[in-house]
């Protein structure tokens, strides 16, 4: 008996396209993502019940707390950098070039500026950058003002103010960081914490 033959009919998949698409999509979460930021100091974020964001056009200024320590951290490298420069003035400390411009890559300043330069020269060194002292609140107000001085003098703005601060701070820690702000006459300031989302 005869047995019809059935000629199978092969189709050429072409991945190629399918390999540029996850490669154009790979790329794109490369650049726009952000590296997670290490901090020096452990910080366990209270929680909140509300939801805000910051404004993107505007530049931003976070304080650290956290095991009784105070640390800053800049937003952007030419405003830390120019900071430097005004500290370094006001301080008769002189930082070359090469110092003011690696100091613009670091991350959190929690080195007194004393100790700056070796705090400079050493990053990133691990045991460096997770044993830094943390500032006085004295020398933190200053940062503070002239980061201020510094984003007004090159951006025209004004910087937003964030506290970042674990959640078992005592509430007086937190109380002398907003005394200092409002000696500067910074009235209005975040503080950062980690939203709950409900169910």
């Amino acid at each position: 008996m005869y047995r019809p033959k059935f000629r199978r009919k092969h189709f050429d998949v072409d991945m190629f396209p399918m390999f540029n698409l996850l490669l154009v999509v790979l790329l794109f979460l490369m650049l726009s993502g952000r590296p997670a930021i290490r901090y020096p100091i452990l910080i366990n974020l209270p929680i909140g019940h509300c939801f805000n964001t910051a404004d993107p056009e505007t530049y931003t200024t976070t304080i650290l707390v956290g095991q009784q320590k105070l640390m800053l951290k800049f937003d952007a490298a030419d405003i830390q950098e120019e900071t430097l420069k005004q500290m370094g003035d006001r301080y008769d400390t002189g930082f070359t070039p090469a110092e003011i411009t690696k100091f613009g890559e670091t991350d959190v300043i929690g080195t007194p500026l004393a100790q700056i330069k070796k705090y400079i020269s050493g990053y990133y060194n691990a045991t460096g950058y997770y044993n830094q002292p943390g500032l006085r609140l004295d020398e933190l107000a200053e940062w503070i003002k002239e980061s201020r001085k510094a984003t007004f003098e090159k951006h025209n703005r004004r910087s937003r103010i964030f506290i970042m601060a674990d959640g078992e701070t005592p509430y007086p820690e937190i109380k002398n960081i907003i005394d200092m702000l409002d000696q500067q006459k910074i009235t209005k300031f975040s503080i950062i914490y980690s939203y709950l989302r409900q169910i």
